[in-house]
C-alpha cells in the first residue's frame, strides 16, 4: 500500500500493453447500458469518419486504473477529487495500448491527509495520444494509516485456549453446584 508521502516525487510509471478486447466491450455496454451506437454500430462509427466502434472514454479511465492496482500498487485513497479526460483519438476495440502516470503537485491537506495530481496519458507504441486524463486525489498519509491499524486484542478468555477452557470449567463447577 503507498500513501501520500510515497505518491510525492514518486517517478513516472509505464503500464502495458493493455487489450480492451472487443468481448469485453460487449459485456460491459451490455452490464452498464451504454448503447451509443458510435460503441456498439460498427457501421454507425463509420458513418462518423471512424474506423469501426470506438471503447467508450469511462471505459478506459475504468481499466487504465484497475491496471495501476492490479499491477502497479494500490494506493490509500480515500476520494476522488477531480477528474477530467481529453480524447484525443478513437482507442479501438482489440488494440494494444499503453499509459503512463506522472504525479504532479502535491500537497498536504492536514496531519492525516494529502493531495496528490497527477496526469495519466494513453499511447499506441509508436507514443501517439488517444487520452489524457487529469486527477487529484486525497490519500491516506502513513502517521494516519499507522494510527487506524488496531492495536491487538489484549489476551483474554476469548483470545487464550488455556483461559477459555479455565473459564468454561469454572462456569461448568457453578452450574453444578
Amino acid at each position: 500500500m503507498k500513501y501520500w508521502e510515497d505518491l510525492v516525487g514518486a517517478p513516472d510509471h509505464r503500464f502495458g500493453p493493455l487489450v480492451f478486447g472487443g468481448d469485453l466491450l460487449d459485456r460491459l455496454l451490455d452490464l452498464m447500458g451504454e448503447k451509443h451506437p458510435v460503441h456498439d454500430d460498427d457501421a454507425f462509427a463509420r458513418a462518423l469518419d471512424r474506423t469501426r466502434r470506438i471503447v467508450p472514454g469511462g471505459f478506459i479511465h475504468s481499466i487504465t486504473s484497475g491496471w495501476v492496482v492490479q499491477h502497479g500498487s494500490p494506493a490509500a485513497v480515500v476520494g476522488l477529487r477531480t477528474l477530467a479526460w481529453d480524447f484525443v483519438r478513437p482507442l479501438y476495440p482489440d488494440t494494444p495500448f499503453w499509459f503512463t502516470t506522472r504525479t504532479g503537485r502535491s500537497v498536504e491537506i492536514d496531519e492525516r491527509l494529502g493531495l496528490v495530481e497527477s496526469t495519466r496519458r494513453v499511447h499506441d507504441d509508436n507514443d501517439r495520444t488517444y487520452a489524457i486524463g487529469r486527477m487529484s486525489v486525497v490519500v491516506l498519509r502513513r502517521a494516519a494509516a499507522v494510527a487506524l491499524t488496531p492495536e491487538p486484542p489484549a489476551p483474554g478468555p476469548d483470545t487464550d485456549p488455556a483461559r477459555a477452557a479455565t473459564a468454561a470449567a469454572r462456569t461448568s463447577e457453578r452450574t453444578e453446584r
